[in-house]
């Protein structure tokens, strides 16, 4: 960010408001930020037919990014300005087939925060609440 200093919730925030620009990367796995409160997060994600895997289905690697982005940010909403984070360990099992074209939610929330160290956890459900995938993610926070 180059402007106003943001908190990690104020940041996403404006993220979900449009006032900032999404990552590069949610525009490589469709994903649109829907919720964000403090230590929670949710993500509108849609798999297209490029997210698929040599066998036609959606690749685990669409379902990951996914949820390292909500998992990340569940904890980004607890951090002061300046303040990142990167993750340590993403731990992610994948247990029904997407579907390409269907839109899903990454919702993730905070398990805890210490001092050095978050622990969050996320899934991947569907408009009826059926679960897809779900993970858990540490995460180190990074003070500059």
């Amino acid at each position: 960010m180059d402007s106003p200093k943001y908190t990690g919730l104020e940041f996403l925030t404006a993220l979900k408001n449009g006032e900032v620009s999404p990552s590069p990367m949610a525009h490589t796995i469709p994903m649109q930020l829907v919720e964000v409160s403090e230590g929670k997060a949710t993500y509108k994600v849609t798999p297209k037919q490029e997210h698929r895997n040599i066998q036609g289905g959606v690749h685990g690697g669409f379902c990951a990014t996914a949820l390292d982005t909500a998992t990340g940010s569940a904890a980004h909403t607890l951090l002061e300005h300046g303040v990142g984070y990167g993750t340590i360990d993403l731990n992610v099992k994948m247990i029904r087939p997407m579907q390409v074209d269907t839109s899903y939610y990454a919702k993730a929330e905070l398990i805890n925060a210490g001092r050095n160290i978050i622990s969050t956890e996320g899934k991947i459900v569907d408009e009826n609440g059926k679960v897809y995938a779900f993970a858990t993610a540490t995460l180190m926070i990074i003070r500059k």
